[in-house]
């Protein structure tokens, strides 16, 4: 199959994976401009903010509940 018979069979329920990161097409409103971006869904591996490991999740209903707290 080529690439355009690909993107002619891809539905927007479909999931795409880029390299450590499983991403999804989501439509948008940004600055009262309706347009389509990639949204990540999951991680494959590790990772990183300025060379340190950082745990975040996929999605949460704050900015704060995308990182994963450190138990003290």
């Amino acid at each position: 199959m080529n690439i355009n018979q690909s993107k002619s069979q891809f539905k927007t329920s479909d999931t795409i994976f880029a390299t450590g990161v499983f991403l999804k097409p989501v439509k948008c409103v940004i600055n009262d401009i309706e347009q389509w971006r990639w949204i990540v869904v999951s991680f494959e591996d590790d990772s990183y903010f300025d060379g340190n490991l950082i745990e975040v999740y996929e999605y949460s209903d704050t900015f704060e509940g995308l990182f994963i707290q450190e138990e003290e």
